[in-house]
């Protein structure tokens, strides 16, 4: 709960400004050899995996892995019931997903012999519903199987829905018919006569229903429905609304065939959203939605998936359309967003926008009058086609596709003779002449709300690599030069290619570093010109960076030395230089904080000891391997988190920045609490860093798979042998905000003393080699938020080799014992037979003895060291081979206690002949 109310407080938030962004989008995608283009329907399991219903089977995603489990056939839909079992079905009947074997997920059949092609299944209150075109199958647990045929009365089935626990199903004859236990009851729901319910979604006590008309009903417990009025109700006939969810109270998404994602607020209808091709959807035929346990939306479409993830704090701005060239730095200023490219400077700017939706439409063909009555003749090079929109309407988009699973094994032609005769055949006989259709191609303008385009600003055409501001004007500076912005107007400053530039507000000047290796100096007049100051005219050298000091100091930081300068009444009075430690010459970044002045490159952070007049380092910073200023703080990433130093530090979630690899540009707005970012794939986001604490409840992690030498383990019987005792552990924690950004650590309980180090890299543990003895392999999952979930302990055995076991000490003992007993028997008759045993006995006792102290002291740490331990036991063992020598041969003589003792006849035998 706590979630979906930061949820609406965010879009509250975001509605407040003016130029909201767009959502946060994640794209995925399995591959073609993986994916079949088409997705009916998703589910997210209870351990955070995602599950996706295609032509192929069951696609798996766990955040990193994709697998696939084959059902020999389509999969239309998936169902998850109240003991988070997922449940399918498909053209091989319905069943249930078998995942209790790691690495080894299947499908499992449930249905009886004959059941095929159910496109649909729904769970209510522990009953499982599964739908064909002819029946439905209502399973129960330890109840015969409940069957529901279709009649004249109703015709073929279509969508089935569910409405505060009951459930209902549309008719191609008979309209909405209540199911219930075992028979149908007429509805007495208020749906318009001519239209279907194509999807129903509900959330504490209302519920949404999609209709075929496009329209969008709202009921509550009463079930009375009340249409909403959408604001973009035109936009969501011209897109065909095939698919709804809620997203919570206060907002639900609708899916389309042709304009993508409309979000829309539940209250008002206002429309809060839309996701399309414009705003970064790679396709706007949206097949199914989803809402995943993290109030993230999923939206399916030819290329893939889409996570829409409206809480976050991240806003996209480089989908709107007039924005050109390589995204390289943006800002805003005076309410208004600013974007320099690699061919000048935009400016974001409101007007209305028309989006252009193409369609097709029905339109009736009139028969020929010298065509026999009810034939009517298709015109010659085109071929009558079904119609996505019409379809959708009837039975939803599943059943479009799923009706034209085998269109690779059948011309056109055939597929229409053979969906005319199957409409025959179902269809009343009527006497009148059938009406016949076509698909006709329509374009329509639809204007949408009003939206942002960008605009560019006149006066540069070139590179615009910074801006920043000084006494409320905008400037920025680049490959053309320097300008001050007005509105969408450029004034220029400086017409020569720039480095970098600084606005010092304690000189109030604004300082540009040229490729020139010049820096040049600019003052704001009063009658809004530009005065050049000539007081740095003689510095000769790269500057890479510069920085106000205490008082009138200034910084200039080059390469390899910084240059301190003291400034008074428009004159440089000292220059001091101090060479910096940057051996590989990376980029140098300064700021000045707390009296202090900061460098940061790759060697990590420096501050200037005033005392000593040198650079030192500051050892309770990590080097930094991402780093950014905008002269006023540096972020950096030190390969675990994101963290500021400067004016905005302690700056909360930066941790969200993991989101977004490969980072090339960040800035700090005018506000400190957002940033503006810049990625390697030319995306430009807005992070409101302040303003809402995300949720992520997070999964725990799963044991993907085990391997001994490529061979996959069995988990219930988990015991590897020591001579092949190559042990490989895969763990995920399902992730799909950040996946690669999780990192691991791990322990093995029985060998390593200490946990290892947190690495992203840690989520595959391999031990080449492991001795005999019991483990435990304990690991943990950190995400980005610093939340550690831990696995399930893994208990296994690697089992010595076979020498090395008891059963066969117990063995050995027992094979002593007997060539022991073997050679007392033979003792009298066989003497010498007798002391080869005996002999025999002493050496293999002896190298017993040798082999058992040899692996409980072994080291393995070097063979040297192993050879001096055996030569240790073996003086050890000396005297214990001579006693037992000794005591075999003494034990031969039959007047031995020993012989008596284990030949006790013999010993009555000889006492006899000493009485005789």
């Amino acid at each position: 709960m706590r979630h979906i109310v930061c949820f609406i407080l965010l879009l509250g938030f975001f509605k407040s400004y003016s130029q909201t962004g767009n959502y946060f989008l994640s794209h995925y995608s399995p591959g073609k050899e993986r994916f079949s283009n088409v997705c009916f329907d998703m589910v997210q399991g209870d351990r955070g995996v995602m599950y996706f219903a295609t032509r192929s089977g069951v696609l798996e995603f766990d955040g990193r892995n994709w697998d696939l489990i084959s059902g020999n056939g389509a999969v239309y839909s998936l169902q998850l019931n109240r003991q988070k079992e997922i449940y399918w079905s498909g053209t091989n009947g319905y069943g249930k997903v078998d995942t209790s074997v790691p690495g080894d997920h299947k499908l499992k059949v449930l249905s009886g012999e004959g059941v095929s092609d159910v496109y649909k299944n729904l769970i209510v209150n522990d009953k499982l519903y599964f739908v064909t075109e002819q029946a439905v199958y209502i399973e129960q647990k330890n109840q015969p199987v409940t069957i529901i045929k279709a009649s004249n009365l109703t015709g073929s089935f279509g969508t089935i829905f569910e409405l505060f626990g009951a459930v209902y199903i549309n008719t191609q004859r008979g309209g909405i018919f209540k199911v219930g236990d075992d028979k149908l009851l007429r509805s007495a729901l208020d749906i318009p006569a001519d239209a279907d319910v194509t999807f129903s979604s509900g959330m504490n006590n209302f519920y949404i229903l999609g209709l075929s008309n496009n329209k969008v009903l709202l009921t509550g417990e009463d079930l009375r429905m009340k249409e909403l009025n959408m604001e973009d109700q035109a936009y969501a006939d011209a897109s065909v609304v095939v698919n709804g969810n809620w997203v919570n109270r206060d907002l639900f998404v609708l899916g389309t065939l042709r304009g993508g994602m409309i979000f829309v607020q539940s209250g008002s209808g206002n429309t809060q959203e839309i996701v399309n091709y414009n705003t970064g959807l790679p396709d706007n035929e949206v097949y199914t939605l989803m809402l995943d346990k993290s109030l993230c939306v999923w939206a399916a479409h030819e290329y893939g998936f889409t996570r829409v993830a409206p809480y976050l704090p991240f806003r996209s701005f480089s989908h709107y359309n007039g924005l050109a060239g390589n995204l390289l730095c943006a800002t805003s200023f005076e309410g208004k967003e600013y974007v320099g490219t690699s061919l000048g400077l935009f400016r974001l700017e409101k007007e209305e926008v028309y989006d252009e939706i193409t369609y097709y439409e029905e339109v009736e063909v009139k028969p020929n009058k010298s065509q026999p009555s009810g034939k009517t003749k298709t015109p010659a090079g085109k071929d009558e086609k079904a119609n996505p929109s019409q379809e959708s309407k009837k039975k939803g988009f599943l059943q479009f596709f799923r009706r034209s699973r085998d269109e690779e094994k059948t011309t056109a032609t055939e597929k229409d003779k053979s969906t005319t005769a199957k409409d025959n055949e179902a269809a009343p006989k009527d006497s009148s002449p059938k009406k016949t259709y076509r698909s006709v191609k329509k374009t329509q303008r639809v204007l949408r709300s009003s939206q942002y385009v960008y605009k560019k600003v006149n006066g540069i055409d070139a590179k615009v690599t910074q801006l920043f501001e000084l006494d409320g004007k905008l400037i920025a500076a680049g490959l053309a030069g320097a300008f001050e912005i007005n509105e969408l107007t450029a004034k220029p400053i400086l017409e020569e290619p720039i480095l970098t530039g600084y606005a010092s507000a304690n000189l109030d000047v604004v300082l540009f570093s040229t490729y020139a290796s010049e820096v040049r100096v600019f003052q704001p007049t009063e009658d809004d010109q530009w005065k050049s100051l000539n007081f740095l005219e003689n510095v000769d050298d790269r500057i890479d960076a510069m920085v106000d000091g205490i008082g009138h100091e200034l910084w200039l930081c080059a390469l390899d030395k910084a240059y301190r300068l003291d400034i008074a009444d428009g004159q440089v009075k000292n220059i001091q230089t101090i060479s910096i430690d940057n051996p590989t010459y990376n980029n140098i970044t300064c700021i000045h904080w707390n009296n202090d002045i900061i460098l940061a490159n790759d060697q990590g952070f420096l501050r200037f000891d005033r005392q000593k007049n040198i650079f030192e380092h500051i050892d309770s910073l990590a080097k930094p391997i991402h780093y950014f200023s905008d002269g006023e703080n540096i972020l950096y990433n030190d390969n675990h988190a994101w963290n500021i130093l400067g004016k905005a530090h302690g700056q909360s979630n930066l941790q969200l920045l993991n989101l977004l690899q490969n980072l090339r540009f960040v800035s700090i707005d005018q506000n400190a609490e957002n940033l503006w970012l810049i990625t390697e794939n030319n995306e430009l986001y807005k992070f409101f860093g302040e303003k809402f604490t995300p949720y992520e409840a997070g999964n725990q992690p799963l044991l993907r798979a085990v391997r001994n030498n490529d061979t996959k383990v069995d988990l219930l019987n988990f015991e590897v042998s020591q001579n092949k005792s190559t042990v490989t552990f895969e763990v995920i924690q399902p992730d799909f905000l950040a996946p690669q950004s999780i990192e691991y650590r791990y322990r093995l309980k029985g060998l390593d003393e200490d946990w290892s180090e947190w690495s992203t890299n840690n989520y595959i543990i391999n031990y080449p080699y492991l001795p005999a003895d019991d483990y435990i392999l304990m690991v943990q999952s950190r995400d980005i938020f610093g939340k550690v979930h831990e696995l399930a302990n893994v208990t296994f055995e690697v089992l010595p080799p076979y020498w090395q076991r008891p059963w066969f000490y117990a063995l050995e003992f027992f094979v002593f014992s007997g060539l022991v007993l073997l050679s007392f028997r033979l003792s009298n008759r066989y003497r010498i037979i007798s002391r080869l045993l005996s002999l025999l006995t002493i050496i293999m006792l002896i190298q017993f003895i040798q082999t058992v102290a040899s692996a409980t002291f072994e080291t393995k740490e070097s063979p040297v060291t192993d050879f001096f331990i055996q030569v240790v036991i073996a003086f050890l063992i000396l005297p214990v081979e001579g006693y037992l020598r000794n005591l075999m041969f003494r034990s031969v003589d039959p007047s031995s206690r020993l012989y008596r003792f284990l030949e006790p006849k013999a010993g009555i035998s000889r006492g006899k002949d000493n009485v005789s």
